[in-house]
């Protein structure tokens, strides 16, 4: 069961999006410790939610993605049921959406767009649950068997977890994949 948490800038409007993707039966809508948030009209607030990965409904042109939000679909307001939900799913699974429109902006931008524009971000592979957990606990410092005692599992598995992230994040070493971690808006700061 995914935890949808709606930040709306009306109650109405948090009512209307409850009623969009209330039916979706892998959908739980709570008031804490949500594992994405669903927000429309409002801003992320960044402290409060670090690291939940936000799905966003507005009207607005469409904004390259900010990691320091964990903003990972922008969706138009007018976004059907169908929509809204299979993005809170693929958010929730470590996924980023993106409309036709808005890759298209990002993978093909104008020529006439600044060089900085033009250049396609490395893709990077999603991170598990566990994973994540395990690169946060090493931006806390952690060891491996501290890690292992506080998570519950074996010191080996953090070893196969530890090296799963240094993979997915394309770093040389525990450093890199924290700054790394940082900067994609994984690791709260």
């Amino acid at each position: 069961m995914i935890r949808v948490l709606i930040l709306a800038e009306t109650e109405s409007a948090a009512t209307n999006l409850a009623r969009l993707i209330g039916e979706e039966e892998r959908i739980e809508i709570v008031e804490d410790n949500p594992d994405v948030l669903l927000v429309s009209g409002v801003r992320v607030p960044r402290m409060e939610f670090a690291g939940v990965p936000a799905v966003v409904l507005n009207s607005d042109a469409f904004e390259p993605f900010d990691s320091r939000h964990s903003i990972r679909a922008q969706l138009p307001n007018t976004a059907t049921a169908v929509e809204v939900v299979a993005a809170v799913l693929a958010v929730a699974h470590g996924l980023i959406v993106l409309t036709p429109s808005q890759a298209e902006t990002l993978f093909h931008p104008p020529q006439n767009a600044p060089a900085a524009a033009r250049i396609v971000p490395a893709l990077v592979e999603a991170l598990t649950p566990r994973e994540l957990q395990v690169l946060r606990l090493m931006a806390e410092g952690l060891a491996n068997k501290e890690i292992a005692d506080q998570l519950g599992i074996s010191e080996h598995t953090v070893k196969f977890h530890v090296a799963s992230v240094l993979g997915k994040l394309q770093a040389a070493s525990r450093t890199e994949a924290v700054t790394q971690g940082i900067r994609r808006g994984l690791v709260p700061i």
